[in-house]
């Protein structure tokens, strides 16, 4: 289906940008499950633009080199005759989104290929039993967990049949059963079509998948193996003395809320959270997790119950904790503000003196990062650690991470981490929203499950 001669994409003309490259003819075939692996920032996702035709039709940068799909090329015509045939679901599923009901997105695609009525309704069932849609019929988009939001957008596109699929992290927001769930759906499916999938889930996929492809830190796209992936060892992260509240207590006291046709999202909450603790928040998507940290950080008040934080014989109840909490929102891009990285971090710098935390921590989580670029232009891996980063130097008590680990190779996941277990022995208060089991057995002192509107502790396994 594709013939790749060696070719090179650069954002700008003057070819000092290179992104990514290939050097020897590549093919992929009809029926095969590619994975495409490599670091996060390496190339990955502009690799699968490139494969969608996207890039160079809506690209400033310059692509030399020949990519043909059956035989021609994927630019002009013969891109929106390819529309239908080649989806390409993206890594932030929410810049997808084109309706404000969840029912129209769904079926707005069926709909601009002239779907009958009957073949929609056909799809909406099935669709509705694999991802377990039913729950946001009737929603706003914009209310759509990250979680929800991925599964009506991967399955608006599976309802179409196309003949290439290109996944960009399509399970980084699915809790694990959903996970599950999906890769058994591409058990099914496999063979059937063209997969090509970006996921760092690799032992996951690894029955799944027939080839590997490998971008590499420098952009060069080679032919991989699963056997060849490598984790290096990361040194622990070694901060000086933080000026944060010491001995500072959150009590959520019979919180209650309601967000949706006057269902109750959480019901009669009660829970503690002590400095120095890292607490891990598991539940499906849609649970209520995304909605639990907006009420500890203050952005919305509970209907009924309060929360209460507790230092140096201070209290602060609901809305007026907010100065107190850094919340790393689930989509990084919730951070930003500004044109360039560098101003971005320039009005975090403001809250810390300390040169050695600002350089050593950039040094750690980006191999090489241009100051002038603009934060949008990162990955979504590398927009993250910088969210993280620039909640860090705000030096504030409390920390809510909503899916800290999205989008990340294991070294970087590696560095999360390390920053995380320094973080605790500062004394901060750490609460953490992850389907990352392996980050929440290696961090996490306690485990809370958000399940039918509550929130219960379980063993830490």
């Amino acid at each position: 289906m594709y013939k790749l001669s060696p070719f090179s994409y650069t954002f700008n003309k003057s070819g000092k940008a290179q992104k990514i490259f290939l050097e020897n003819t590549l093919e992929f075939n009809r029926n095969e499950t590619i994975a495409i692996s490599g670091p996060s920032g390496g190339g990955k996702s502009t690799f699968l633009k490139v494969l969608k035709g996207i890039i160079p039709e809506y690209s400033s940068g310059t692509l030399e080199g020949e990519i043909t799909f059956e035989g021609r090329p994927l630019t002009g015509i013969n891109f929106q005759e390819n529309l239908k045939k080649i989806l390409y679901l993206f890594q932030n599923p929410f810049s997808q989104l084109i309706y404000p009901t969840t029912e129209e997105e769904f079926l707005f695609s069926m709909e601009n290929f002239n779907f009958t009525r009957e073949e929609m309704n056909i799809q909406k069932e099935k669709f509705e039993k694999l991802f377990g849609l039913k729950n946001i019929w009737g929603k706003k988009t914009s209310q759509l967990s990250n979680g929800e939001c991925q599964k009506l957008v991967l399955s608006s596109m599976l309802a179409i049949g196309p003949e290439v699929l290109l996944l960009d992290e399509p399970t980084a927001f699915l809790d694990p059963e959903s996970r599950a769930e999906f890769y058994n759906f591409l058990k099914i499916i496999k063979g059937e079509r063209l997969l090509i999938i970006v996921d760092h889930h690799l032992e996951e996929i690894k029955p799944l998948i027939n080839r590997m492809i490998e971008v590499d830190s420098n952009g060069k796209i080679s032919e991989s193996s699963l056997n060849k992936l490598k984790i290096k060892k990361i040194q622990s992260i070694d901060l000086p003395i933080l000026q944060v509240e010491k001995n500072l207590q959150i009590d959520m006291e019979n919180v209650s809320y309601t967000y949706h046709k006057n269902i109750p999202l959480l019901k009669d909450v009660n829970a503690t959270f002590l400095s120095g603790e890292v607490i891990a928040i598991k539940g499906a998507n849609g649970a209520g997790k995304s909605t639990l940290f907006k009420l500890i950080s203050g952005i919305v008040n509970p209907d009924s119950g309060k929360i209460v934080t507790k230092f140096s014989n201070k209290e602060f109840v609901n809305n007026k904790n907010f100065h107190n909490v850094g919340f790393i929102f689930q989509n990084p891009e919730n951070h930003f503000f500004f044109d360039t990285i560098g101003e971005e971090l320039k009005q975090s710098f403001k809250n810390t003196s300390i040169d050695i935390l600002k350089d050593d921590l950039l040094k750690r989580f980006f191999k090489d990062i241009d100051l002038q670029k603009s934060p949008f232009l990162l990955s979504e891996g590398e927009k993250r650690r910088l969210s993280i980063l620039m909640t860090v130097f705000l030096g504030k008590s409390i920390f809510l991470y909503d899916e800290p680990t999205f989008g990340q190779d294991q070294e970087s996941i590696e560095q999360i981490t390390a920053l995380i277990r320094e973080l605790k022995k500062h004394g901060l208060v750490q609460i953490m929203i992850s389907h990352d089991d392996s980050l929440i057995y290696d961090v996490a002192d306690r485990v809370l499950v958000l399940k039918d509107g509550g929130l219960n502790e379980i063993p830490r396994t």
